[in-house]
């Protein structure tokens, strides 16, 4: 094979991976993005349960009201409340709003919010 016969070939490699390259990236950031929510969704359930704690013995409901406010403070959903002997055990759930959603939209699917639970008491 002459040099003169495989003339173009490197431009035509490129432009064959560059989609390639392409999915791959969308592929690793929406896996990130649905790591981060999965983080937010933990966070916001040790906070909600944190800050309902002080308050089950006294006003068990009012701590689940507590638990929920904190967690809609940090985007999150409220999804069970429990308050049982000294401690409260709460689930919340986040919705993913980044890439993932997008690239599942795209592909006619929908993503199920993430759910994390949390509990918190003396014991």
């Amino acid at each position: 094979m002459s040099p003169r016969e495989d003339r173009g070939a490197g431009t035509l490699l490129t432009f064959m991976m560059f989609p390639m390259l392409f999915i791959a990236l969308a592929l690793v950031w929406a896996f990130v993005d649905m790591s981060t929510v999965r983080q937010r969704a933990a966070g916001a359930a040790d906070l909600a349960a944190l800050a309902g704690a002080p308050h089950v013995l006294l006003a068990p409901d009012f701590a689940c009201q507590r638990a929920g406010e904190i967690a809609q403070a940090n985007r999150a959903n409220l999804e069970e409340c429990s308050v049982e002997a000294l401690d409260i055990e709460v689930t919340v759930s986040v919705a993913s709003t980044g890439i993932s959603s997008r690239l599942a939209s795209w592909l006619g699917l929908s993503l199920p919010p993430v759910r994390q639970s949390a509990r918190a008491g003396p014991g």
